[in-house]
């Protein structure tokens, strides 16, 4: 690649986005504007123009068609493999991330990824073994709870509830997170919440991926 080749598939903004120097850039943008094509093409110019490591870019988008997407246009570009790079959505680069890291975040080797549908299966078991009525405690209210609490970084343990209502809610949360660490499952919010924890708890771990990654692109 070169300014000539840029210049043929980029316009000017995107251009200036792709070939920024800036430690930091943030790039605002609708819709259909092109950010996949940036990010691609960033990436081909720290590879080619700036001979950047494949292996020392991270990449994140937001959903699994857009990191697919993603990958065969940069093996396209590029003509190599991405296999080894670090290219995917939040959740799919947590999930790389504790497979590599199981021992240190207290995962077993073959913890398994649960949905929607089985955490609130799983739900569900709790409220009945606790004796709680599902027309009080509606399952998908409860897991939106639990899912948000974990957004928020807070475990059962940490929760401090206001109310009745509120320590109820924290017995179902523990019973959930005791169910799921016996059990070696893991769902989505608990994906992102296990690899801050991670990093939080293994500053050798996050400097060895502070010192691999040289660029982060979201």
């Amino acid at each position: 690649m070169n300014t000539s080749t840029l210049n043929a598939i980029l316009n000017d903004a995107q251009e200036q986005a792709v070939t920024s120097t800036a430690p930091y850039t943030l790039v605002l943008a609708g819709a259909g504007s092109g950010k996949t094509r940036v990010l691609v093409h960033r990436i081909a110019w720290l590879v080619q123009i700036q001979n950047m490591s494949p292996y020392a870019i991270l990449a994140v988008t937001f959903t699994n068609k857009a990191a697919g997407e993603m990958r065969g246009r940069i093996e396209k570009l590029l003509n190599i493999s991405v296999q080894g790079m670090w290219i995917g959505t939040f959740h799919g680069l947590a999930h790389r991330l504790l497979r590599a890291h199981f021992q240190e975040s207290g995962l077993p080797e073959n913890f398994q990824i649960i949905d929607s549908d089985d955490q609130q299966r799983l739900i569900r078991r709790i409220l009945s073994s606790l004796n709680l009525d599902e027309k009080q405690y509606l399952p998908k209210q409860v897991q939106g709870f639990i899912n948000s609490k974990k957004d928020e970084m807070i475990r059962a343990n940490e929760f401090k509830p206001l109310d009745a209502h509120g320590m109820t809610l924290k017995r179902v949360y523990q019973a959930y997170e005791e169910l799921c660490q016996r059990s070696g499952l893991v769902d989505f919010a608990e994906l992102l919440l296990s690899a801050y924890e991670l990093f939080l708890k293994n500053p050798t771990v996050l400097s060895h991926y502070q010192q691999r990654f040289q660029h982060v692109l979201v």
